[in-house]
């Protein structure tokens, strides 16, 4: 009983954390004529949330908000280029009818790549 139990409990989470994940795309042409490349960013639900980087498929980064402070930034590089995401955090509480307190986050990351703003993704 107890091993079901905790198969189930694995399972729920699995879904939580998959059902709290999304994706945004957006598109880069590098400045040599060649072919454009997919710029993807995914929110990873979690404790922390985490955000994934990815450039045609290929992983470029990940990072993850601190515990304290509302913003990071994270590098690395494609093809030989600079990539950098940077992320911003906004948090805003709601009260009720009931004097029930909710609070919620906003995300937005930015891509760079080569010090040009590829797009912003708002989660």
């Amino acid at each position: 009983m107890k091993h079901t139990l905790s198969i189930a409990a694995a399972l729920l989470i699995a879904a939580l954390v998959y059902s709290c994940s999304s994706t945004q795309m957006s598109m880069y042409k590098p400045s040599d004529n060649a072919p454009g490349w997919r710029v993807d960013v995914t929110k990873k639900g979690g404790i922390p949330d985490e955000f994934i980087c990815k450039i045609n498929d290929s992983t470029v980064m990940s990072s993850s908000f601190p515990m304290i402070g509302d913003s990071f930034e994270k590098n690395g590089t494609y093809r030989g280029k600079k990539v950098v995401m940077s992320g911003y955090r906004t948090s805003e509480e709601k009260r009720d009818v009931n004097g029930n307190i909710t609070s919620s986050d906003k995300y937005q990351i930015r891509v760079f790549i080569d010090d040009k703003l590829v797009d912003k993704f708002d989660f």
